[in-house]
This record gives C-alpha cells, structure tokens and sequence, in this order.
C-alpha cells in the first residue's frame, strides 16, 4: 500500500519486523519464525499451504500461504502469519488444539500420504477448512513468484484493502480501512475509522506503526 516492495531475504525481512516494528504477512513472518527456530536448534520446514476459499468451494493455488512444520517427539503444524488462527502447535497427523482463537485440528487429505488440511470448529460444531498443506519441505525462494502476485495484483485480497491485526492476551486487535475491531474473551467492540488521519492515529496507538510519507 506505499509501494515498497516486499522482498523474502532475511536480513530484510529481520529489519522490517524487528527493527522497525513493522509486522509482515506470511512469507516474512513465518519465514523470520522458522529461521529463528532453526538458530535455536529446531528442526523446522517451510511448508506451501493452499487456503480455503469459502465463497467459490476450493483452495487457492500453491504457495498461496507458508506454514511450518517443527520435529520434535512429532511433528507440529505451527503459523504465526495466518492472522485470526490456532496458537497451539497442532500435531500430526491428527491433532486437536484449543485456545482462545478457537478449537483446530489437522487431518489426512486426499489420497496423498504427506497431505493434510487444517480445520477450525464453527458454532454449529462443523468442521471449516481453513487451508490444505503438504509435508514436503520448501525454500523462501519457492514463495517469491506468490509473494509478489499477493502484493502487486489487483485478485489479491491484500491489495483491495488494508488490514492490520495483532493477537492480545485475551483476544485481537484489527484495523481495516473502516473498522477497529478489538475482541478481550468475549467481549468485541467495533469502532468506525473517520479519514485518513483517524486511521493513521489508531495504527499508531493500538499497533505503535508510524507510518512514513513515500
């Protein structure tokens, strides 16, 4: 949205969010994540992901979304790029996590034997896919032709509005370009953004982002 290219290298990606505060979407900050854990000492893969759309029944082409997968006594899903979604690493093959986001769980998908499809509980106890995924490892450089359709093309959800959101303790902060949404337990209040100004304002108080003229 101010025309700065998002490039997956990591001293980049490193300065973006962490000496600048600044947050990112999937590919950075599960990317910075998984190098992270690799520098603890973590066994840790990127993964492509294909994300459920509701509104037309399918998921979205590969590499549409990264996940990790972290080995320990077994293998765990783990995302903290996905915005509103699970915490608790999820086991596979077919785990079950519960936390303030909401009930998931992992499952074998297809025919395949490495594939496998998130899901979150709605409030009628259905099942909801939430994205699919395959258990064979990939590089950054595999997500760099998606990286740049998820910021440069007008299909992409990302480029038709802004959003910003924050996991809290009890809950999450997002800001779109019309509404701030804060959600403690279960409680949410939503709260109309006025102009261009209002709106720089609540990213500032609530996300601590100034942002920088172009």
């Amino acid at each position: 949205h101010q025309g700065k290219k998002i490039v997956l290298e990591e001293d980049r990606i490193y300065e973006k969010i962490v000496a600048c505060g600044r947050g990112g979407f999937c590919y950075e900050l599960n990317g910075l994540f998984c190098w992270l854990l690799r520098s603890l000492g973590f066994i840790a893969s990127m993964v492509s992901a294909r994300v459920y759309m509701t509104r037309i029944d399918r998921f979205s082409p590969e590499f549409d979304h990264m996940g990790l997968l972290v080995d320990l006594e077994k293998t765990y899903l783990v995302d903290v790029g996905f915005g509103d979604s699970f915490r608790k690493p999820i086991a596979l093959p077919d785990g079950i996590v519960e936390d303030i986001s909401g009930r998931y769980r992992v499952q074998t998908y297809g025919s395949s034997s490495d594939a496998y499809v998130l899901q979150k509980q709605e409030n009628n106890n259905c099942w909801q896919h939430t994205y699919c995924f395959t258990t064979h490892p990939r590089m950054i450089s595999d997500f760099d032709e998606m990286c740049t359709f998820n910021q440069t093309s007008l299909e992409s959800h990302f480029t038709q509005e802004i959003i910003c959101t924050m996991a809290t303790k009890n809950g999450r902060v997002s800001l779109s370009d019309n509404f701030l949404t804060i959600t403690d337990g279960s409680s949410k209040k939503r709260t109309k953004v006025g102009f261009d100004k209002d709106f720089k304002h609540k990213l500032r108080d609530h996300f601590g982002i100034q942002l920088n003229h172009k």
